[in-house]
């Protein structure tokens, strides 16, 4: 039930925000002209460079499977991956793309903990990579971030956001590497949370060579998803340095992850009316099918789910008729 009041707000949340950016007469009508004057080969090189951040993903999920020696082949993993982004990008409220990954993997015998540590130290190197990439990009352009007093403010609170997450990493590393999970009582209060925190940790040592190039690349996944947008912006006619884009992607991506609203769709548009607008004075509409441009070209890449959908659901039948889609 709460699952589905939250899908309901996110919904909500979403259509309100792009029903107020297009309220107004002249936006919708400049809309329609920036749109008819689109650069395609921009639009194509945003897509090529979403396609290689999405494989980059599915790519460094593959690292991890080995790395906990699960028995999976480069194939299934990349048909996996794919159903991945389908469920991520296009069935809204429905199991996760990380859940898929479980599932799949449950199904064809692989210990359930070991499929669940995968994507959980999937997404542990995506939030220290983003960390990296948005301290890097920031940085350098942070007097002219502060130019304007809203932008100014929302740069305060990533960074803020930004070095928490980076000194609980810390502060979790240290504490996993005491072993303190094992002196919890078996009822106490977060133990099974530390046991995989500090098992997904030993493996980040054990292995770390890998863990580094799986580091690597998702800072190369994060450097195309940003530049997706820009391909966006310049073919909408947006010319903004690439450097000053880089550096207020960080907080477009954060603040439109945040469980607001569906897909991040109706806040992210907002942000870069706000950002672009601000900054740049880039007018709405095109700022809008900027943001719009870059989520539609990254999403496109997770329709190739559909091609392997029948065989998860197959996977899902077999783990338990609930989880089918």
């Amino acid at each position: 039930m709460k699952k589905k009041l939250l899908l309901i707000f996110q919904v909500l949340v979403s259509l309100g925000l792009l029903v107020w950016l297009f309220r107004k007469q002249e936006l919708r009508a400049q809309f329609i002209e920036v749109v008819t004057h689109a650069h395609p080969g921009w639009l194509a090189a945003g897509l090529l460079i979403a396609g290689i951040g999405n494989f980059l993903g599915l790519f460094r999920w593959g690292i991890f499977v080995r790395m906990l020696g699960l028995q999976v082949n480069s194939r299934d993993v990349f048909r996996i991956g794919l159903v991945g982004l389908f469920f991520n990008n296009f069935l809204v409220g429905a199991v996760g793309g990380d859940a898929v990954k479980v599932i799949w993997l449950s199904a064809r015998g692989h210990k359930k903990s070991l499929a669940l540590m995968s994507v959980a130290m999937d997404r542990m190197s995506g939030i220290m990579a983003l960390i990296f990439c948005s301290l890097l990009f920031i940085t350098p352009r942070l007097d002219w971030l502060r130019q304007d007093p809203t932008v100014a403010s929302l740069t305060r609170v990533i960074c803020i956001y930004l070095f928490s997450i980076a000194f609980l990493f810390t502060v979790s590393l240290l504490v996993a590497s005491k072993g303190i999970a094992k002196h919890i009582p078996s009822w106490g209060p977060g133990r099974s949370q530390m046991m995989e925190l500090e098992a997904a940790y030993r493996q980040y040592i054990e292995h770390w060579r890998q863990a580094l190039i799986a580091a690597g690349v998702s800072v190369f996944m994060f450097v195309a998803y940003f530049m997706t947008f820009y391909c966006s912006a310049r073919a909408f006619q947006v010319q903004v340095p690439v450097l000053d884009f880089l550096a207020f992607m960080p907080t477009v991506d954060i603040i439109a992850a945040l469980p607001l609203s569906v897909g991040g769709f109706g806040v992210r548009e907002h942000l870069f009316t706000v950002l672009l607008g601000n900054l740049s004075h880039v007018e709405a509409a095109p700022a809008v099918l900027v943001s719009l441009g870059g989520a539609l070209l990254t999403m496109v890449w997770g329709l190739g789910g559909l091609l392997v959908l029948p065989s998860y659901r197959v996977a899902a039948l077999q783990a338990g008729p609930e989880v089918a889609p």
